[in-house]
């Protein structure tokens, strides 16, 4: 099976930022998370309470043309970092993270590059724990998306 080319930095970047425009623009976090660019952030977490989206290895190249415009997918990961103190809140944050996760399903992105159009972004892995400290507890949702880009 012919392995698939790697998406460049620079076709990655413009697609994280469509990403990132789109988990800004949710319109149901919980009334005290106020989203912006200190608790939503690309590759970080804070040490309290934010979403973190973090970039996955597989992002490739699904088609070429011979024009210079592509299909591409770039997997990612969404995490939420809260500290639920019981297990009604631990449950409420699992759930804001999948209804986010199917509203970015749903609404699709809308790229600042006119060349970029989303064809589908869909979750990969159900929401889960994936770390946890003495204060803290993080939740993830795998996920991916698929663009075309026009040149």
């Amino acid at each position: 099976m012919e392995e698939k080319e790697k998406l460049t930095i620079q076709d990655a970047e413009n697609a994280q930022k469509g990403v990132f425009a789109l988990v800004m623009a949710y319109p149901d976090y919980p009334a005290l998370f106020k989203a912006d660019n200190k608790t939503i952030r690309w590759n970080s977490v804070n040490t309290d309470r934010s979403i973190g989206l973090f970039p996955m290895q597989g992002a490739v190249y699904l088609k070429k043309y011979v024009s210079g415009s592509y299909v591409a997918q770039m997997p990612f990961q969404m995490v939420y970092k809260c500290a639920p103190t019981t297990n009604k809140s631990s449950i409420e944050a699992q759930d804001m993270l999948n209804s986010l996760a199917a509203w970015m399903e749903e609404s699709g992105i809308e790229f600042k590059d006119p060349h970029l159009t989303l064809q589908s972004i869909a979750r990969t892995s159900p929401v889960f724990g994936s770390e946890q400290d003495d204060k803290t507890v993080m939740y993830a949702v795998n996920m991916q998306l698929k663009y075309f880009y026009k040149k």
